[in-house]
């Protein structure tokens, strides 16, 4: 027994933590187009300060504030098929309120897009990348089409409701072309949030489902032909 009165099983349970000072760095890795983020718990505040997890929030909600516009573009060009271009500068153009005329609820998703694009230092982010999301969709929409029908062969494109339609386009171009700027795992937790707020009950399944196997088999493709000699 040590001096707890611990057996040596015990010990080897409990390992004595490591002598001399943790290391402060340990733990802070950088994540493409994101930046820098702590993984560490009890990092003291001078490696990673509180306002780095404030402008970190802030990003993100920007990304996702990008998103929202983007997706209510592009479905709207695909149901009523106005020109994109037309949807984008009558949404930003249009306040953002509810029956009653009041700003919406910190937590709706449309508050989060008002407020971000009323703010000076994040407007013009999340319009250019609104823009880089619409562009990109709408230019590889034959390729984006083409691998969904390959993974929801029991339902058709045009039998599909326009919303999941226009999550899975949104959500594969950015797990497909911007994997550069944004995880695969992001740009799919990402979609399927979409879907749960604007799709159906099963909507948030199945866009998981389909962007899973998508990802899937163009990884199994990748080592396929990484393994030729």
């Amino acid at each position: 027994m040590d001096e707890h009165g611990r057996t040596p099983e015990a010990q080897s349970l409990h390992p004595a933590p490591p002598s001399g000072p943790a290391d402060p760095t340990e733990g802070i890795v950088e994540v493409p187009g994101i930046g820098i983020v702590n993984l560490r718990a009890g990092v003291p505040d001078s490696v990673a300060p509180a306002s780095h997890g404030r402008l970190l929030s802030e990003r993100w909600q920007a990304r996702r504030a990008s998103r929202l516009l983007a997706f209510q573009v592009l479905c709207e060009a695909d149901v009523a098929h106005h020109a994109p271009g037309e949807i984008l500068d009558r949404t930003l153009a249009s306040p953002m309120v509810d029956e009653d005329d009041e700003v919406l609820a910190a937590d709706a998703p449309s508050e989060v897009l008002h407020r971000m694009l009323g703010s000076e230092e994040h407007a013009a982010d999340v319009v250019s990348y609104a823009r880089d999301l619409i562009g990109g969709v709408l230019r590889n929409r034959p390729e984006l089409d083409r691998k969904i029908s390959e993974r929801a062969t029991q339902w058709p494109l045009e039998q599909m409701a326009a919303v999941d339609r226009t999550i899975l386009r949104l959500g594969l171009y950015e797990t497909l072309y911007q994997h550069g700027i944004v995880p695969v795992r992001v740009a799919i937790n990402e979609a399927i949030e979409l879907a749960k707020l604007y799709g159906g009950d099963s909507s948030p399944r199945f866009v998981n489902g389909v962007l899973g196997r998508i990802v899937e088999s163009d990884e199994a493709r990748s080592g396929e032909r990484q393994d030729k000699p």
